[in-house]
């Protein structure tokens, strides 16, 4: 009787061991991905060529894709800037009584579209991704204009491979 009930709870423990998948986040046949520079479609100059190399260099550190040519890759992230914001956020009373904007939040938005050049077809299309982040004006203030952007960057390279691994 003792045996049986030993034999028991092992099958119960071995039964109990949770489900462990190595397989990556990504479709099987997509582990190399281009990608070209944003087109730019806000006033903002340039800044399309600092988010591409963002993405870029987040997507290698997330070294879940590999990032190559578009000749090599087995598909093409492709995507335009549609929304960049500096807006004030929030405000306060001057000593005058007039209003004035005490914090500033900035606001990137992209459209993005996953293409697959081997068949010529896209695997998804027109994906929205925005992140935004909060800075004070005070040259003291820990959460300045580049901290807000590097936390926005963070936040678009998150929202894009998200997306990415989202259908897989």
């Amino acid at each position: 009787m003792r045996q049986i009930a030993l034999l028991v709870a092992l099958l119960v423990a071995a039964g109990s061991c949770g489900y462990y998948s190595t397989s990556s986040r990504t479709a099987k046949d997509i582990k190399q991905i281009a990608i070209p520079y944003l087109r730019n479609e806000t006033p903002e100059p340039d800044i399309e060529n600092e988010i591409t190399d963002k993405v870029i260099e987040g997507i290698v550190n997330d070294n879940t894709l590999k990032v190559v040519a578009r000749d090599e890759a087995h598909a093409v992230l492709e995507g335009r800037i549609v929304e960049y914001r500096n807006v004030p956020f929030t405000f306060n009373r001057g000593s005058d009584a007039s209003i004035q904007a005490d914090q500033y939040r900035l606001v990137i938005g992209l459209r993005i579209s996953l293409f697959n050049p081997e068949d010529n077809s896209y695997i998804w299309q027109d994906r929205s991704v925005k992140a935004h982040g909060d800075y004070y004006l005070d040259e003291g203030a820990q959460q300045n204009y580049e901290n807000a952007l590097k936390e926005v960057y963070r936040e678009i390279v998150e929202g894009i491979l998200s997306t990415m691994i989202e259908d897989w």
